[in-house]
């Protein structure tokens, strides 16, 4: 989720920046709302070795490291290591901006740093009691620990100030599913859908608990308007494929797998997928897949060579099939 704090030039202005610095934060902001993010970076890094006391400089240049696209594998966990240090940076030239410690906890947050983010956002919250996306951070941070009811607590607060927030439901729903609380997760998707209608991402979430509450004609449906809403998105197709093969429409479902591959390249588990579908009828296809799984995914290679070791027998194909789906002759 983002939380992002203000943009650079109003930070300028806090920070009282001169004549030059005013114009290259001018600079790169235009640069950093074309999706120039390097270039952005690059003026910011220009101030700050002209002024390194200039504490705007390197929160908007943290910011501008976290929106940075990755280019190759561990680019995402550097640039946020780096957000971090220009937030860390910040905080120690001016400690009285709550936004800098929200921006700091949600980093950390990226980060799997759960407790630190819940300093950090303590921090900010202390600073200004009602900070909206402070108390949404802090409950997604609550929620990764496993601590729903103190999650809740927050969530709840976070709806009392802004209840027409689509973030709010988004991530309250997300962190139900992952407690196993999929009624109330498809509640907040609804909501969600209500406040943005047009949101495929919406539509697949809740798809997503509606399938964990065996409603999967109604989860279907939900995939299908995400597909309609958003055709290159290829999460939708991915959990169509699933549910068809569940009914036994093995072409349909292989078709949607196909679709889910094509659109995501670089997205193990729809090779996974592709490989559990096949093991019945096509060993050779299913380990060719497993094979592409490994090679996208090596930290979970031994789970990928374990399917490849029950490729050899009937009963370690039949055993996978049986592992991935619920009922292959949808008796439910």
């Amino acid at each position: 989720m983002k939380k992002f704090l203000f943009i650079a030039f109003s930070v300028c202005m806090l920070a009282a920046c001169g004549g030059g610095e005013t114009a290259l934060f001018r600079k790169a902001q235009v640069a950093a709302d074309k999706g120039q993010f390097e270039k952005a970076i690059r003026y910011y890094s220009t101030i700050i070795k002209n002024n390194p006391e200039n504490y705007a400089a390197y929160a908007s240049r943290g910011l501008a490291y976290e929106q940075l696209p990755p280019k190759e594998s561990g680019d995402l966990q550097k640039n946020r290591a780096l957000a971090a240090r220009d937030y860390e940076q910040a905080i120690s030239l001016n400690y009285r901006r709550p936004e800098l410690y929200n921006n700091l906890g949600a980093v950390y947050i990226d980060q799997g740093r759960y407790q630190d983010a819940i300093v950090n956002l303590n921090q900010a919250l202390m600073l200004r009691p009602n900070y909206f996306m402070a108390l949404l951070n802090r409950a997604v941070a609550y929620s990764k620990q496993g601590k729903m009811s103190q999650a809740l607590v927050d969530f709840s607060e976070a709806e009392r100030l802004n209840p027409h927030s689509p973030l709010l439901y988004l991530n309250r729903g997300l962190a139900e599913f992952a407690a196993g609380y999929y009624e109330a997760a498809a509640q907040d998707y609804s909501q969600l859908i209500d406040l943005q209608p047009d949101s495929a991402r919406a539509y697949l979430e809740r798809g997503r608990a509606l399938m964990k509450m065996d409603a999967y004609q109604n989860a279907l449906e939900d995939f299908q308007q995400a597909i309609a809403l958003s055709p290159n998105y290829a999460m939708p197709y991915f959990y169509t494929a699933e549910l068809l093969f569940n009914k036994g429409e093995t072409d349909q479902a292989l078709s949607y797998a196909e679709r889910a591959k094509l659109l995501a390249p670089n997205y193990a588990p729809a090779y996974e997928m592709m490989g559990d579908m096949l093991a019945l009828e096509s060993p050779v296809e299913a380990t060719q897949h497993y094979l592409a799984a490994r090679r996208l995914d090596p930290q979970r290679a031994l789970r990928y060579q374990g399917k490849i070791r029950l490729m050899t027998t009937e009963a370690g194909r039949q055993r996978v099939v049986a592992d991935r789906f619920y009922d292959l002759n949808n008796q439910r």
